[in-house]
């Protein structure tokens, strides 16, 4: 099997839910379709019934219009579909904080809208190889806290 034909299985094997606003789900679409990568959108109130019908391996969340919302929302959308990685979208880049934060409750990663068009087939992919998608210039907070965080435990 050529590494071509393992790319497009593995992508046939992707499934993707947005939950976010319709503009955002649209974007989030057009872009994966592009990619041959094929999802599915929900809105906040109906990722549950989306979750439970789909079980996807990635799970697209806004958190561009409400953090907290997000994060709230994050622990049982993870118990709904535990087998997902969480990809949080947002307006900006994140803070090392909402990094964290969105870890302990079960995302593993987040990416900015701006660059939606750029990275977010790659994030999807690595996300559902269970690999983090981090911006590189929180990498080092976020490692610094982890540890700082490790070492009062210890104390």
């Amino acid at each position: 099997m050529t590494q071509s034909t393992a790319a497009k299985i593995f992508e046939a094997n992707l499934s993707i839910v947005v939950v976010a606003d319709a503009s955002l789900r649209r974007r989030c679409h057009t872009i994966l379709a592009a990619e041959h990568i094929a999802s599915r959108g929900a809105s906040l109130a109906d990722a549950h019934r989306v979750l439970r019908r789909y079980r996807p391996s990635v799970l697209l969340l806004d958190a561009a219009r409400s953090p907290r919302r997000a994060l709230d929302a994050l622990p049982l959308l993870r118990r709904l579909s535990p087998n997902a990685g969480v990809l949080l979208l947002g307006r900006r880049p994140a803070s090392s904080t909402l990094l964290l934060e969105a870890a302990r409750r079960g995302a593993w990663g987040h990416l900015a809208e701006r660059d939606l068009s750029r990275d977010l087939p790659k994030a999807v992919r690595m996300v559902a190889d269970r690999q983090s998608w981090l911006p590189r210039r929180l990498s080092a907070a976020i490692v610094a806290e982890l540890i700082r965080g490790h070492v009062e435990e210890r104390n």
